[in-house]
């Protein structure tokens, strides 16, 4: 098809977490740069510091699947990290009839991506779907936005692990000692999932919501369904779950901001032993089973309680039983999910949380994961390991484990380098320092380290800093690779010898 001058018009909805809620409905406008206009939308939830973009999903046959997929990961999402305050998502979706596929081309990365820049948003989701056989492939596609300059994801050492740009002043009188995650884009392995797998589920009611005759805002309403019922989705249609009814019925609920509902996962996975499952969701609902809980369990219904936390019903044959969120592991439709929700928790400071999100994404992605996200999903891993603990010898690990995926990549092993540093391990630190040398002598990121490390073991006196780090005891070590390199070093200036230029 030829190229033409287009208006991109995308309808936002946004929504913001705990409680989760819908916002506003907008168009975001955006018109090629030749036509010399500036128009946009306004800001979907501004107020929200940490969001991501869930953009329609492209279709090539054009029979609804991006929109549904789009929808439904959009909600997954919402669900992944519905207990961290200040965190939304946002999704893009093609306006009433128009076509994705004609409306963009092969603009529709680039747009989702400036959508995201636009809302302010840190991460965009996108991808494409399309029918096979009885499945549906599905690849995901996920890009880090631009902030400040920098879309890298860095990991920084100042006596203890922390991440981005904030130091404390008295950090700031000290070397900054840091690698970084540069990619900012991700091409997930593609997924096989029936549709089945993916749309049939249970939907919870949280508000007055009207089921109607067919997936259309107009069509005749079949029922008015109070909050609190649990309705079960056989399939989706665009943006509409289609949903059983008593009698045989099948009707549909719109899933979007005037489809008050919440969208469990599918299943929950666990490993415990002798776990109570109660009669209802909370603690003080009676114990009506004690049991071992392995594996994965289908999920029937999900609360949240004030006070009483997130509780899942699930399906364990023995009526009905509930067990705790917080004990149990969900597992949503595709792992791209599990790796935004690492994301949002690594951004937002909760190291513990990420620490699950990211096992959850290297547990459901397998060896078929495409190796650099696989190696980026060890890395943040190991990063969070490390933000809980700076000390943790399986944070170093995991950075182990993304060398093997990515064994020409100087930055893995810089990131290595720098947490051998924070176990006091600076003899390893200096050898994966050397490694990433031989792989390009001439990277900056790798003299920049270099010339650090050899500064903060050479600083006179003993530091906070270089005690922390053990490079206190490396001082010959760090000499012979700045050396060995051509690397020169900032010397300390007076007085104390603590700054640096």
């Amino acid at each position: 098809m030829s190229r033409r001058s287009w208006l991109a018009a995308i309808c936002l909805v946004g929504a913001l977490c705990v409680p989760a809620h819908a916002g506003e409905r907008v168009m975001a406008e955006f018109f090629d740069a030749s036509e010399g206009r500036n128009q946009r939308t306004p800001e979907v939830l501004p107020h929200v510091p940490l969001k991501a973009i869930v953009a329609e999903f492209l279709d090539p046959l054009d029979v609804g699947l991006g929109k549904s997929l789009s929808y439904l990961v959009w909600r997954e999402t919402l669900t992944a990290i519905s207990d961290q305050a200040g965190a939304g998502v946002i999704l893009a979706e093609a306006p009433p009839g128009e076509r994705l596929v004609d409306m963009l081309e092969r603009d529709y990365h680039l747009a989702a991506e400036r959508i995201a820049r636009h809302q302010h948003g840190r991460m965009a989701l996108w991808g494409a779907v399309e029918p096979e056989g009885d499945a549906l492939i599905i690849e995901p596609y996920l890009s880090i936005q631009d902030v400040k300059g920098d879309s890298a994801l860095r990991l920084a050492l100042e006596g203890k692990v922390v991440t981005g740009p904030r130091r404390s002043a008295q950090a700031e009188r000290q070397p900054l000692i840091s690698a970084a995650i540069r990619r900012n884009r991700f091409n997930f392995a593609p997924v096989s999932r029936t549709r089945s797998e993916l749309f049939e589920r249970p939907i919870v009611i949280t508000s007055r919501v009207a089921v109607r005759g067919a997936p259309q805002a107009d069509a005749a309403v079949l029922e008015q369904v109070p909050a609190g019922r649990v309705l079960h989705a056989v399939d989706m249609q665009g943006a509409w779950f289609e949903v059983e009814l008593p009698g045989g019925r099948h009707g549909f609920v719109h899933a979007g901001t005037f489809g008050n509902l919440q969208l469990p996962p599918r299943q929950v996975i666990a490993d415990l032993g002798q776990v109570n499952l109660r009669g209802g969701p909370g603690t003080d609902h009676p114990v009506v089973a004690k049991r071992d809980l392995k594996g994965a369990f289908r999920v029937l219904d999900m609360r949240y309680r004030e006070g009483k936390g997130l509780w899942y019903r699930i399906d364990t044959g023995a009526g009905e039983t509930w067990v705790a969120g917080w004990l149990v592991r969900p597992r949503f439709s595709l792992p791209v999910v599990h790796f935004l929700a690492g994301l949002y928790r690594y951004y937002g400071n909760r190291p513990q949380d990420g620490i699950t999100a990211f096992e959850d994404f290297i547990r459901a992605a397998g060896d078929a994961e495409d190796h650099i996200v696989l190696a980026t999903g060890y890395q943040l891993l190991g990063a969070c390991r490390l933000l809980s603990d700076p000390k943790a010898r399986r944070g170093y690990d995991d950075f182990t484990q993304a060398l093997g995926h990515t064994p020409y990549d100087p930055d893995a092993y810089l990131l290595r380098s720098v947490a051998a540093l924070g176990n006091r391990q600076a003899g390893k630190a200096l050898d994966d320092l050397d490694r990433a040398l031989q792989l390009d002598a001439s990277y900056p990121p790798a003299r920049e380290l270099a010339a650090t490390l050899a500064a903060v073991a050479g600083q006179g006196g003993v530091t906070p800093l270089a005690v922390a780090t053990g490079l206190m005891n490396a001082t010959r070590a760090t000499t012979r690779l700045v050396e060995k390199y051509g690397i020169q070093v900032d010397t300390p200036s007076r007085p104390g010898g603590r700054r640096y230029r």
